[in-house]
């Protein structure tokens, strides 16, 4: 048996254990919290109308921004350089985490406060004033609460992000019916129930959290190493939100809130792919450091390919499901008013698929500790988005938006995946190089 053999033999072994551990939980963990976002969000378009719903969703993606960045500056980093820690080293390298992450959700607290106040008396708009509290808050405490269970899968504590996800999402659903029931329920009270839950799994998350160190000395030195790839996917996040979610926010104008809520319940039907997209999101990065460190830049591209053939199969068969036909799903969920939107989905199952070849290529670079290529990415993204997206949108409606969409993902994937072949080859051919000098020497 070759070599080549040999190391396929040992990736595959690898990849069974972990399909049989650790992706297990993670994806059954992401099973959780995708199908109670799906419903809740199903829940909340059925019980509150397309255009609060629509207000809704505008409004959660300031939440979604801010967690956006949590993700560029803490998480990213955390997840690729945390599972390469010595165990002597953890408890002083995840208290230097654990102070970057309380500065930061400071700092998007007071930014959502402040946003969502001043946006509301600049643009007229006084209903987005009840939701500044509220959303501050929604954004503070689910921030935390994604942390913590960032933490564990970090940390190789999967069932406890399982019970802490369970207890953080699971109780929105009968909150939010009961309060429908009662009438009470809103944009603003969606959010605070959403808040409630997310600080519940917060707290108690903290009580299964490792004991940590905390060292001034080791936060500078863990945020210096923490910001060589972090400030290129912070600006990468601000810049996503500037290319795909530029579509996004253009059919609003043009076709009102209600075309927001179509765009979103349409989306939340491929929320099933979260179940995976999101599971492996929580371990690919860690075991792709970890394949690098143990076996170097083949063992990494290996198991690359495997995630990419394995659960991007699945992602394409589910995609082929949705698109054959988008207008019954989309009436069996939301009834008849959404059969109309049936192109939208299809697009949707479309960009999908896109979408999940991009979550192991980057698990790649962070792992090499290269993102200066996520950020030229997101650079070609933004460009393509701030030229196109208000005409797409005035004059193709929400077809013009989804294909600028579908468009901004085509230049994702292509430039990342160029880099990620690029940088592993030339550090191939290094470390060839250099075992032959040292074979020469000897």
């Amino acid at each position: 048996m070759n070599a080549k053999s040999t190391l396929r033999g040992r990736i595959s072994t690898g990849l069974l254990r972990q399909i049989s551990g650790r992706e297990t939980w993670a994806l059954s963990d992401q099973a959780v919290v995708s199908a109670t976002n799906f419903l809740t969000n199903v829940m909340l378009a059925r019980f509150m109308g397309l255009r609060e719903f629509g207000v809704f969703a505008l409004a959660w993606m300031s939440v979604l921004f801010v967690n956006s960045l949590q993700n560029a500056l803490i998480v990213a980093p955390m997840m690729s350089i945390g599972p390469k820690q010595e165990d002597r080293d953890r408890p002083s390298y995840f208290g230097a985490v654990v102070v970057q992450e309380l500065a930061l959700v400071s700092c998007c607290f007071v930014l959502v406060l402040t946003a969502v106040g001043l946006a509301g008396s600049f643009f007229h708009h006084p209903e987005l004033r009840p939701l500044a509290l509220p959303l501050a808050v929604s954004a503070f405490a689910y921030q935390m609460q994604d942390f913590i269970r960032r933490y564990f899968f970090a940390t190789r504590q999967s069932r406890h992000a399982f019970a802490d996800d369970a207890l953080s999402y699971l109780p929105q659903l009968p909150i939010l019916f009961l309060l429908h029931r009662a009438g009470y329920l809103n944009s603003a009270v969606a959010l605070w129930v959403m808040a409630g839950t997310s600080i519940l799994g917060m707290v108690v998350g903290w009580f299964w959290v490792e004991p940590l160190v905390f060292d001034w000395l080791r936060v500078r030195a863990v945020s210096r190493r923490h910001w060589k790839i972090s400030r290129w996917l912070g600006a990468s996040s601000i810049l996503q939100w500037t290319s795909g979610n530029l579509f996004v926010i253009a059919a609003p104008i043009y076709y009102g809130a209600a075309a927001a809520g179509v765009l979103k319940a349409s989306q939340n039907l491929m929320g099933a792919t979260h179940v995976w997209f999101q599971g492996l999101d929580n371990v690919v990065p860690a075991e792709t450091a970890r394949h690098l460190r143990e076996g170097g830049v083949p063992s990494m591209l290996a198991y690359t390919r495997s995630i990419l053939l394995r659960w991007g199969g699945l992602t394409l068969l589910f995609a082929i499901v949705m698109a054959i036909a988008p207008g019954f799903w989309l009436g069996l969920i939301y009834g008849p008013q959404m059969v109309q939107y049936g192109y939208v989905l299809r697009l949707f199952a479309l960009i999908y698929v896109f979408i999940f070849v991009g979550g192991p290529l980057r698990a790649g670079l962070q792992a090499l500790e290269f993102t200066v290529p996520i950020f030229w990415s997101y650079l070609a993204m933004t460009t393509f988005a701030f030229a196109f997206a208000v005409p797409m949108a005035k004059w193709l409606g929400l077809s013009g938006t989804m294909l600028g969409i579908l468009g901004t993902q085509i230049l994702f994937q292509s430039i990342v995946a160029a880099a990620l072949l690029m940088r592993s080859s030339l550090i191939a051919k290094q470390a060839g190089v250099a075992a032959q000098t040292k074979v020469t020497a000897e």
